[in-house]
């Protein structure tokens, strides 16, 4: 009795007026929304944000710039002068009374005269390239929170759409059939019930390994946002990145880059710590004031004179700082040309990534993904009524969720391009005052 039940049971299913009808395309990206407790739809300048306020990388890049700030102010700093006393009793021995006490008093301070403001300069310049880094690291966690924003959404999506197909291919046969419906009941042989069992169990392992993956992708990102294990995570739903504008328009903001200003800073402390090493070539001239007890015409008398101090180089001139500041700035210029280099070609192949990944989402969708639903759609009308074997039916279905699979990691792909776009042109995701964001 069972054997018969069962082909009956199975050609209910694929006969059913819910199995013939189109397959409808369920928005990427909306995998767990319904199911999740009320919280905040993480987008992803959102978690950006978020990112900014917590990673290490930015407090190390802070701490950095107060050091060069304490730099800067130690920078226009003079040297400390020196005090010096003596005792003796070298006037007790002249004037033959004994005795001793303070036969001197001296005052001395180094005269930085050309020093400071070759100095400020290099702190100037290094604060500046301070600044800079921060802003550069700032753009390189805002493309690692993309890319770990993107795979979750991916992971999501895949999920929702391993699910869908596990629901269509193993609908209830209960719920599928109307009462009082008077259609013929396909046979199905044992070889057909026997491939449908296998793309049933295909749906099943799928869901399973989007579930694995999701699970993956939930810990990563809640790693990044030190987000609770707990913690309920809804994102937006995946969608395609805008258009990017023309080539020209981000190679001339180019130059605001934050890798390349960084650089050029770092190019102009280098050349200011010529100078600046120039200056310290000798010790810095000392003015000298003391006040003396001397023994002058029978009497104890106080004088007072002054004097000045300066380095004689006879056996060290110091052409070693010079020489190694002089080596610090051609490597500093060498550096800045070849990151000038290499941002005007990153910056190229980010474009023209996203700018055919774009043009081949768009081409699998018109010419791939929907020809495919309508053949989907299709294939389970004729195979419900008997026109076609289990084999087309088989097909069918995996191109179409095979399409429908590729084309969300086409719009993933497209989306971490425009975070590798945003990351060459130097385009921060949190800045209103960019007006250029692909």
């Amino acid at each position: 009795m069972r054997r018969r039940i069962l082909p009956l049971g199975l050609a209910v299913l694929f006969i059913s007026p819910g199995f013939a009808q189109p397959i409808p395309v369920a928005p990427a990206g909306a995998a767990n929304q319904g199911s999740t407790p009320a919280s905040t739809i993480w987008s992803l300048t959102d978690s950006a944000k978020r990112v900014h306020e917590l990673a290490p990388e930015l407090r190390a890049a802070e701490a950095e710039i107060a050091a060069r700030e304490a730099e800067l102010e130690q920078a226009d700093a003079w040297p400390n002068p020196t005090v010096g006393l003596r005792a003796d009793n070298r006037l007790g021995i002249e004037d033959g009374s004994g005795g001793s006490g303070f036969t001197q008093f001296a005052f001395s301070q180094p005269l930085p005269l050309r020093r400071l403001a070759r100095q400020r300069a290099v702190a100037e310049a290094n604060l500046d390239s301070a600044h800079e880094n921060r802003r550069s690291r700032q753009l390189v966690l805002e493309r690692e929170t993309a890319r770990v924003f993107h795979a979750l959404q991916l992971a999501e999506a895949k999920r929702q759409l391993a699910r869908e197909r596990q629901q269509l291919v193993a609908e209830s046969p209960g719920t599928a059939r109307k009462a009082g419906a008077d259609r013929l009941f396909r046979y199905l042989t044992p070889l057909e019930r026997q491939r449908l069992a296998i793309l049933n169990e295909e749906a099943s392992q799928a869901v399973i390994v989007a579930e694995q993956e999701l699970q993956n992708a939930r810990i990563d990102f809640r790693a990044l946002l030190a987000l609770q294990n707990d913690a309920p995570i809804a994102l937006a739903a995946i969608t395609l990145p805008q258009t990017p504008a023309d080539l020209e328009v981000y190679v001339r903001k180019l130059d605001a880059h934050p890798a390349l200003a960084v650089a050029r800073k770092e190019f102009e402390a280098a050349q200011a710590g010529i100078a600046a090493a120039e200056s310290q070539r000798y010790a810095d001239p000392a003015l000298n004031l003391y006040r003396e007890r001397e023994f002058l015409a029978g009497q104890r008398r106080n004088v007072t004179g002054i004097g000045v101090t300066v380095q004689i180089p006879l056996w060290d001139s110091a052409n070693y700082m010079v020489a190694k500041a002089g080596a610090e700035a051609g490597r500093a210029q060498a550096q800045l040309a070849m990151v000038q280099r290499d941002a005007r070609n990153s910056l190229a192949q980010a474009h023209l990534r996203l700018s055919r990944l774009l043009e081949q989402a768009e081409r699998l969708r018109a010419n791939l993904l929907e020809p495919a639903r309508e053949v989907y759609a299709l294939t389970r009308r004729g195979f419900g009524a008997g026109e076609l074997n289990v084999l087309a039916l088989v097909d069918a279905s995996n191109t179409y969720f095979d399409a429908r699979t590729r084309h969300l990691e086409l719009k993933s792909e497209c989306a971490l391009a425009a975070a590798d776009l945003r990351l060459a042109a130097g385009i921060p995701i949190i800045d209103p005052a960019k007006e250029v964001a692909p």
